[in-house]
């Protein structure tokens, strides 16, 4: 008969049939720091091939995105060329601007609009453009000047006022600068050499400007004795395109100290036409009636009053220049200038309006 065990032997057996717990030997303290220092190398091995990692990641995206940012660039340039090549030329906006259509935004961002009737100095496009569509004048345009990035023309209004005007774009041809100078009628016009009809009130305002000067009250003026004097020297222009014969007229031959009438007249034809806008009769029509002009122009000119040239249009065989009158510190308001050549490179045909005013 077989007897149950007791809790006791139960308990025996199991302590006596367990596996016996294997000790680990305490290393010694050399032996545990060598290991501290093999994990702590391993560990800096590690850590430097992360960031390595880290670095040549960083390095990666730092060049994608210059290659990105270069790739952007060279993409908007290609566009900007693009652009500029689908623009139409100066002429056909000048076109545009006188006989068609067009939005607002033809006009820059910050456009400037002079003319004898309205001035806006810059400002509110939708105002220019409200007056452009709405009070300005209809204009027909005569002639044309071949401008790269301005461009000057001549027209007649539809009540047979004629005039100039001048414009010129920024790079998305939009309409930067625009001036237009017409006559103001028959009864603003001179029959005579205009600055000689005018020599009444240019000496009451030497006059004047006498008085004030030896009250030192006025700006330190240029000595009257000196003048001006040509800008470079030049004794003929330096090509035949219309810009630089212009430019000669206006900074050379004027300010000649022998003979300016002589070095104007070089450079105009034989059967020359010139226009100027404020005479009853504006019309000189041939080489010796325009000389005519330009002695009587010198000869009534107050030693004080200087034609100084602002701006013109970069063309070969037309060009339209922007300037004004400079009298006793006083300013008059900017003319236009329209000059057209010949064949030969001589100029014939010109129109000056223009509008004398202190």
């Amino acid at each position: 008969m077989l007897l149950a065990p007791s809790p006791s032997t139960s308990a025996h057996s199991r302590h006596v049939l367990a596996a016996p717990t294997k000790l680990r030997p305490v290393a010694p303290t050399e032996t545990r720091a060598e290991a501290f220092f093999a994990a702590s190398g391993a560990a800096c091995v590690a850590g430097a091939l992360a960031t390595g990692s880290f670095l040549h990641r960083k390095w990666n995206r730092n060049a994608l995105e210059r290659r990105a940012r270069c790739s952007r660039q060279v993409v908007r340039a290609v566009k900007d060329v693009e652009k500029k090549r689908k623009l139409i030329s100066p002429q056909r906006r000048m076109e545009k601007l006188f006989v068609e259509e067009f939005k607002k935004s033809f006009f820059s961002p910050n456009p400037w609009y002079e003319s004898p009737e309205l001035t806006f100095p810059g400002g509110n496009p939708q105002k220019i453009y409200n007056y452009w569509m709405t009070t300005r004048p209809t204009r027909d345009i005569e002639r044309v000047d071949d401008g790269k990035d301005s461009c000057g023309c001549t027209w007649t209004q539809l009540d047979g006022r004629r005039g100039a005007s001048f414009v010129s774009f920024n790079q998305e041809g939009q309409v930067v600068f625009r001036e237009v100078v017409e006559p103001q009628g028959l009864g603003a016009k001179f029959k005579d050499n205009t600055l000689k009809s005018l020599q009444s009130v240019t000496n009451v305002m030497n006059t004047i400007q006498g008085i004030f000067s030896a009250l030192d009250r006025i700006l330190v003026q240029e000595d009257p004795d000196e003048g001006p004097k040509p800008v470079n020297g030049l004794e003929a222009p330096r090509s035949g395109r219309a810009v630089d014969i212009v430019r000669y007229l206006w900074e050379e031959a004027q300010w000649d100290p022998v003979d300016p009438v002589e070095k104007i007249m070089s450079q105009f034809s034989e059967d020359a036409v010139y226009e100027d806008l404020t005479r009853e009769d504006p019309s000189f029509v041939g080489f010796e009636a325009i000389k005519r002009y330009q002695q009587e122009t010198k000869e009534n000119t107050p030693s004080n009053m200087r034609f100084v040239l602002d701006e013109m249009t970069e063309g070969d065989k037309a060009c339209t220049a922007i300037w004004h009158v400079e009298f006793n510190t006083r300013l008059s308001p900017r003319g236009v200038t329209y000059y057209e050549l010949n064949d030969e490179g001589k100029i014939r045909y010109v129109r000056a309006a223009y509008d004398i005013q202190f």
